[in-house]
């Protein structure tokens, strides 16, 4: 039997806590957090909501309930506690007055407003901080949040159905159901991942979308269309209510910018061929999911995408969802061209 170290043992720990917060704290990250004292554990929580408290808050608000004493207890957390005032105030101020003596800490926040200043804040309160515990999974939990500040642009998961002759649709502008159920739920969750959704003013009209969350209980993503020069009827499904954002005319790298500026750290781009494409030819896909339906749909059916040169997947795995392949990969470009 292969013994897990008492302290990487607290820190899955506090991992599985955060990802309960999936999707419902972007901007923010998932976070979560553990107590420990004389090898029991006292009191935990996670980031459950974004504008909620955060997780060493919530931990020590457990021990309290539970009517246990913080004090020279070590806390595990998956990210550097906050040091500034957001939406909640300070977690360092909380860790601080709670009176712990130990903070272990997975990975440091890339937010330039954090950024090792509340390490350095509980380090020069006395506090013993250590820092790197399993921080390879700390940091591909908040890939999203990572990627944002390192790149300085939202994480793109391009997200397609295909046949198995590749083909999106049996004719341009023809609506085609590829999926079945469990597919459709799975995609339903991956829109509630991610902050908005992403399809071209083309498959708006040929298929009125809803573009949001019914099949799992999640929060609508902000929909995105990027629209040329046709008009968009006011009935249309993406007009049910203000959470629609509509570009005009923009380059790919121009739509990311404003997504951007927008505080948007994760896009799912859902269609069509055109806007396929151009991610693509950007160069700027992140990771791709594609949902093969055991159909072909012979040779004049929409192809997925029309490109010049190809990539290829790397890291990739597959699950299968019902009737249906997932294959989910980091796209490689072997050779970009120009959007």
């Amino acid at each position: 039997m292969i013994k897990i170290p008492p302290d990487a043992w607290t820190m899955n720990r506090a991992l599985r806590l955060a990802e309960k917060g999936r999707g419902w704290t972007e901007p923010n990250p998932m976070v979560g957090a553990v107590l420990m004292k004389d090898g029991e554990r006292i009191g935990e929580g996670y980031h459950s909501r974004y504008g909620a408290a955060h997780a060493e808050v919530e931990a020590l608000k457990a021990c309290e309930a539970a009517g246990l004493d913080a004090r020279g207890a070590t806390l595990f957390v998956t990210l550097e506690p906050c040091c500034h005032e957001g939406k909640t105030p300070p977690c360092v101020e909380a860790v601080i007055a709670s009176g712990v003596s130990r903070v272990v800490i997975a990975a440091e926040d890339p937010n330039p407003k954090v950024a090792g200043k509340g390490i350095a804040a509980l380090r020069a309160a006395g506090i013993e901080v250590s820092v790197g515990l399993l921080a390879e999974a700390a940091k591909e939990l908040n890939r999203f949040f990572y990627h944002f500040f390192e790149t300085g642009r939202p994480w793109v998961t391009l997200k397609a159905a295909l046949s198995l002759d590749g083909k999106i649709a049996e004719a341009p502008g023809k609506e085609t159901a590829l999926t079945g159920k469990v597919a459709q739920r799975y995609v339903h969750g991956l829109r509630h991942e991610h902050q908005a959704i992403l399809v071209g003013a083309g498959t708006v009209l040929a298929d009125d979308p809803h573009l949001g969350v019914r099949e799992v209980e999640g929060r609508d993503p902000l929909r995105v269309i990027l629209k040329g020069k046709k008009a968009l009827p006011k009935k249309l499904q993406i007009f049910r209510d203000k959470n629609v954002l509509i570009l005009e005319e923009m380059k790919v790298e121009e739509v990311l910018a404003k997504l951007a500026e927008l505080d948007v750290h994760s896009v799912l781009v859902e269609g069509g061929q055109a806007v396929f494409t151009a991610f693509l030819k950007a160069g700027l896909v992140d990771e791709m999911q594609l949902l093969l339906a055991p159909r072909f749909l012979g040779p004049k059916a929409l192809d997925f995408v029309e490109l010049d040169s190809g990539f290829s997947l790397e890291g990739m795995h597959t699950k299968v969802l019902g009737k249906d392949l997932l294959l989910t990969g980091r796209p490689h470009f072997e050779k970009r061209e120009c959007a």
